[in-house]
């Protein structure tokens, strides 16, 4: 019955290591689209608003973060496969951080709009 119930944990873990990597792809692939869109403006005349800025640098970190919590599941499987360890602080904190960029990047794009939207009334 044990056994059982190891193997179950362990393709549970796998299955949610999965949709983890998905999710962080799918995100970056989003982010990577928004910032080109947004360096259109950022690199044209007149210079843009400085939260235009910030929403790309917002979304250019949780990139970053991404790609480091794609590197750290990679990281968490082996070493489950290996020592049966799970120890994933570290994909917890950059996770959260993924997360948080990200929508503050959201924000600051929606003023941005918000902005806009109200000046042209």
């Amino acid at each position: 019955m044990k056994e059982s119930w190891n193997f179950e944990r362990i393709l549970a873990m796998v299955e949610s290591y999965k949709l983890l990597q998905d999710w962080s792809k799918w995100l970056i692939t989003l982010e990577l689209a928004i910032c080109t869109g947004l360096w259109t403006k950022l690199t044209g005349i007149p210079k843009p608003p400085g939260i235009l800025y910030l929403s790309w640098f917002l979304f250019l970190a949780s990139i970053i973060a991404a790609s480091v919590v794609l590197l750290i599941v990679s990281i968490c499987v082996r070493r489950f496969a290996l020592e049966g360890k799970t120890d994933i602080l570290l994909l917890k904190i950059f996770l959260v951080l993924e997360y948080l960029f990200f929508l503050l990047g959201l924000l600051a794009l929606a003023i941005r709009i918000g902005q806009v939207w109200l000046s042209a009334e």
